[in-house]
């Protein structure tokens, strides 16, 4: 894709310094600026041998005759932070430049570089294909983070935040990662120069620089396709230092690169997700199948579930032992029972399967998370409320970077009105993780139900974007008619009787089969009374031929938004 610039390109390669250095994005101070002028220049005048740490001290840093570099690492500190900020240009607004210039680990003389007119913008390039051996997901390997500055008071540092992130990653089974000793040893081996990949054979590479003083500390860090050079991610972590903390500040930062990255809904995921979007069903691999199964839990589309579950039916049996796709087809199993989704089973068998397989994603991988969320599920929805929180709680300590179980176990806190533990795990989990579902939010919007704040309540449910999950529904539909709000309340009632038609015969043992606690089965029972979801437990007669009807497959917000191009206020 790329090719070396020709000498007589010189022009080009000026044209692109002097773009970079004119661009907001390019986040470099002055003297890194000239650091970069002056190699491009040295390097393009034929003088590429002269660009040594000694020439660009004496002549960009003003250091004296006798600098001596392995006393002052000036150079190597700088240098360090110019690559960085050449990366992050070339991730946000030189994404499409011909022309690209690079100063290579191990060195510090230019390398120039052009992009053929066909070749894809470098953001929206695929990820690099993953295994299709025994590496089911991603092959990622983190390299220790370059110090900068003086670490003499913590020397290893640096080296403990690069372990710490790997350790976060580890925790999640569809990733491959390399340890720490391979990072350190390859690191060693491999050198400034080494090519990425190179014999590890990783499609994703993790690298950064740290900078810590007396009271700040701050991480830098680049997330790159292995096989093209593509910068996917970066991102910049900054925080104050009180004494005595360096150790809580270090894991904090960590949990957060690796929060940022490894979610089901995070970086990695995403750019997944996108290549996997246009794959007709066919071609199911095992990896893709478990992506497509996220993709479906964003909004419990009833149109992809037979598709997910059918991919990970053929996941399962092609990799008998890949637990996060049995941990998967669990939850797909526990989502046919509780939206009736296929009504020709009955509920003891569907969680009978679902509770197989969540067992055997356990007995699989009894340290992931993700097998003991789906187990919790199957023993909620089965009427095992302690053992559901009791799961959720496993899989919480397992990997407290999952905020997806945070949210889930907040949930299930708020049904029960449980509010001091609901509250404070949904809104952390959100605030970590922001790039979540929405899906949860209906445990905060209960809450402000609960209170009396109705309007709170329909905002959160507001964020949600889903279309099958009557529950939500239910508490748009009570909360809109408590506000006086007819046409919302008409959306989401025409929204509950396009999944099901009879669901006012019989939605308090729905309710009560969801495990919601006596209070919020009655407020919400009283809630559709008034919003007018016709049925024997609401009292309300059947719908009129000339009722007005919501739009079909609408999600909440999609129906709210239609309720209000009607006239009504929002």
């Amino acid at each position: 894709m790329d090719e070396g610039v020709r000498k007589d390109d010189a022009s080009a390669v000026r044209e692109e310094l002097r773009r970079i250095l004119a661009s907001h994005d390019f986040e470099a101070s002055d003297r890194n600026r000239n650091f970069l002028s002056y190699v491009v220049e040295e390097a393009l005048s034929g003088r590429a041998d002269r660009i040594k740490a000694y020439t660009i001290a004496t002549s960009v840093f003003g250091r004296a005759a006798d600098f001596d570099p392995q006393v002052d690492s000036i150079v190597r500190i700088e240098a360090g932070r110019l690559r960085r900020a050449l990366e992050r240009y070339y991730l946000t607004a030189g994404r499409a430049d011909g022309v690209r210039i690079a100063i290579p680990r191990g060195g510090y003389v230019p390398a120039f570089s052009t992009h053929s007119a066909s070749a894809p913008v470098p953001a929206a390039a695929p990820l690099a294909p993953c295994r299709t051996d025994s590496r089911r997901g991603c092959a990622i390997l983190v390299r220790p983070f370059e110090e900068e500055g003086d670490h003499s008071s913590f020397p290893n540092f640096s080296r403990g935040l690069t372990r710490q992130v790997i350790v976060g990653l580890t925790r999640f089974t569809d990733l491959f990662v390399f340890g720490a000793d391979t990072a350190f040893s390859h690191e060693a081996a491999q050198g400034e120069g080494a090519a990425p990949g190179g014999a590890l054979d990783f499609d994703l590479l993790l690298a950064g620089g740290t900078a810590l003083t007396a009271d700040r500390f701050v991480l830098e860090a680049l997330l790159s396709d292995a096989r093209t050079g593509r910068y996917i991610w970066g991102g910049t972590f900054d925080r104050t230092l009180e004494p005595g903390e360096i150790l809580r500040v270090r894991d904090e930062v960590a949990n957060s690169v690796v929060r940022s990255l490894a979610q089901p809904y995070g970086v990695i995921f995403s750019e997944r997700a996108r290549e996997v979007e246009g794959k007709p069903p066919g071609s199911f691999s095992s990896y893709d199948s478990v992506i497509r199964f996220y993709q479906y839990w964003r909004t419990y589309d009833r149109a992809l579930i037979r598709s997910v579950q059918d991919g990970l039916e053929q996941a399962i049996r092609r990799d008998p032992d890949y637990a996060e796709a049995f941990a998967c087809l669990s939850q797909v199993h526990v989502n046919l029972l509780r939206f009736g989704h296929e009504p020709s089973r009955t509920a003891a068998d569907l969680l009978k399967r679902a509770r197989d397989l969540a067992l055997r994603a356990v007995e699989l991988a009894p340290h992931c998370s993700r097998g003991h969320h789906a187990l919790a599920l199957a023993y909620w929805f089965g009427g095992d409320v302690a053992g559901g929180l009791a799961e959720l709680r496993t899989g919480l300590s397992l990997n407290p970077n999952d905020t997806e179980i945070m949210s889930d176990l907040g949930l299930r806190h708020a049904v029960l009105m449980q509010w001091d533990e609901a509250l404070p795990l949904l809104r952390d989990s959100y605030a970590r993780n922001p790039a979540q579902p929405g899906n949860y939010r209906i445990g905060l919007a209960l809450y402000h139900y609960m209170q009396g704040r109705h309007a709170e309540a329909l905002a959160e449910m507001r964020r949600m974007t889903v279309e099958h999950a009557i529950p939500a529904f239910v508490v748009v539909a009570s909360a809109a008619a408590e506000l006086g709000l007819a046409a919302e309340a008409e959306a989401a009632v025409q929204a509950i009787l396009r999944i099901d038609p009879a669901y006012g015969d019989h939605a308090k043992a729905d309710l009560m089969a969801r495990n919601a606690h006596p209070d919020i089965v009655a407020a919400m029972i009283e809630g559709l009374r008034k919003a007018g979801l016709p049925g024997r437990e609401t009292g309300c007669p059947r719908e009129s031929p000339g009722r007005q009807r919501a739009m079909p497959g609408l999600r909440i917000d999609q129906a709210l938004e239609a309720a209000s191009a009607r006239g009504m206020p929002r």
